[in-house]
């Protein structure tokens, strides 16, 4: 007999790769930008591309952030109700016992 939770929710996993790369982007963006600022050889496409990677990684925090309560929520929501899982248990202990 499987687990009664052999596949847990791939939330978490997810909210540190979303978190990861946000702050990545975030922060090599902003170094960007400041370089950019330093040495005066603003183009538009330059401050163009800044901005929306400085976003992107921006939205990509938010979205890793949102997702780790999710991840929890999901978690609590995977598992049997107490009332099924002491049978079960108590099933499998005795089926171990006679085997």
């Amino acid at each position: 007999m499987p687990p009664i939770l052999s596949k847990p929710s791939s939330a978490a996993p997810t909210s540190l790769v979303y978190i990861t790369i946000g702050a990545l982007l975030t922060i090599w963006s902003g170094v960007w930008y400041f370089y950019n600022q330093q040495n005066q050889g603003s183009h538009g496409w330059v401050g163009y591309m800044i901005t929306g990677l400085l976003l992107t990684g921006i939205i990509l925090l938010v979205i890793g952030f949102m997702i780790g309560p999710l991840a929890r929520a999901a978690r609590q929501a995977e598992l049997p109700p107490t009332e099924v899982t002491q049978p079960v248990v108590q099933t499998e202990q005795d089926a171990a016992q006679r085997a």
